[in-house]
């Protein structure tokens, strides 16, 4: 398979953003050709039916029903529950040694978003639904696993588990959640049964992944850069609040995805001086677009650096039509949760033993992130 990548920011926002660049296969010429081997383990994924393989129309229609349910002020509503899970999460860690290595991932960045996308889903608080869900969205974002696991992974047991959910929910009365604004758009017409499912599917895996991606490589970025954190906890002391910077340059520094799989060129367009052929398709590598020196200037864009003024032209949430409805959310918690944590463990230190990437094509992040709470 060949993808031509775009590693400017402009020459992205246009692929992400123009109409001549669709998200549904039926504009990938090898596919349609034939060419893509039937063993490939992302096609049961892009050959699918859902927001993140739709335009136009369909994709309003498939969109619509979750922007109502996380809408502005559900989210502003959430704070104070985002921030009793994040207190719940802090207290544990104060039972770890003093000086006994922990996994910061495991134990607040992950546990904290899918606590509260499960919460917004009226996922059952019993925790053998929400780890099994947990499960199924890592199986699902790695890129080692073969087609036929992929295919038990994304096409059987997860559409099982949350069709069970809703069922669950059916027979409780359940109403007030997000799974329950998209099963009224099933019973209203407005959705496919599959559809209800998709858009759960890239619910659960949106709503938690990224976000825990995003609070670890904040967590790395104020460590590793001498500073930094200094420099937000004087701001903090004189009355400003500086978490909103250090999140979205975190965005930037370390997008928490990271490649934005794929836009087909649904007619030949000229990007940069350079033509991408009507059929070909097309891979935005997030990480290194966010380092363009050309669209981040100075300081040096390796560096992470909260507060640089072009820090917010990131595309970490992607642009055009497909941005990400959740991006409210995921700043909310970043936010609290970086603040609160540097409060609760001011001596918090990253551990000499390197933190391991995620083996995916779609996800920027961490396996693990050892730190020493101090």
């Amino acid at each position: 398979m060949v993808a031509k990548a775009v590693t400017t920011r402009e020459a992205s926002a246009l692929v992400m953003g123009d109409p001549r660049f669709a998200k549904d296969i039926a504009h990938w010429g090898a596919h349609a050709r034939g060419e893509i081997p039937a063993d490939w383990p992302l096609l049961f994924i892009v050959e699918g039916k859902g927001l993140l393989t739709t335009d136009g129309e369909a994709h309003r229609r498939l969109r619509t029903p979750v922007q109502r349910a996380i809408s502005p002020a559900r989210v502003r509503a959430l704070r104070p529950y985002v921030e009793a899970i994040t207190d719940r999460l802090l207290a544990d860690l104060k039972d770890v040694p003093a000086g006994e290595e922990t996994d910061l991932l495991a134990r607040f960045a992950l546990p904290l978003p899918l606590e509260v996308i499960c919460h917004l889903l009226g996922v059952p608080e019993d925790g053998a639904l929400r780890e099994e869900l947990r499960e199924l969205s890592a199986a699902a974002m790695n890129s080692e696993a073969g087609a036929e696991e992929v295919q038990h992974t994304v096409g059987r047991r997860f559409p099982a588990t949350l069709l069970a959910l809703i069922a669950q929910k059916r027979a409780d009365g359940d109403t007030d959640d997000l799974t329950m604004d998209l099963v009224a758009a099933l019973d209203a017409g407005e959705l496919t049964e599959a559809e209800v499912v998709g858009n759960l599917v890239v619910t659960v895996i949106g709503g938690h992944e990224t976000t825990a991606n995003l609070i670890c490589h904040a967590v790395r970025g104020l460590l590793t850069h001498p500073g930094t954190l200094d420099g937000a906890r004087a701001r903090q002391e004189a009355g400003e609040d500086p978490w909103p910077d250090v999140v979205e340059e975190a965005l930037r520094w370390e997008s928490p995805s990271r490649n934005v799989m794929f836009r087909y060129a649904a007619e030949d367009v000229d990007v940069g001086g350079a033509v991408i052929r009507k059929g070909e398709a097309v891979l935005v590598p997030l990480p290194a677009v966010q380092r363009c020196p050309h669209a981040f200037p100075g300081p040096d864009p390796d560096a992470f650096v909260p507060g640089r003024p072009e820090a917010s032209r990131h595309l970490a949430f992607g642009h055009g039509p497909h941005r990400c409805p959740g991006a409210p959310l995921a700043r909310l918690e970043a936010g609290i949760a970086l603040r609160r944590l540097f409060e609760a463990f001011p001596g918090l230190t990253l551990s000499s033993r390197p933190a391991p990437r995620v083996p995916s094509l779609g996800i920027n992040g961490l396996q693990e992130l050892p730190v020493l709470l101090g």
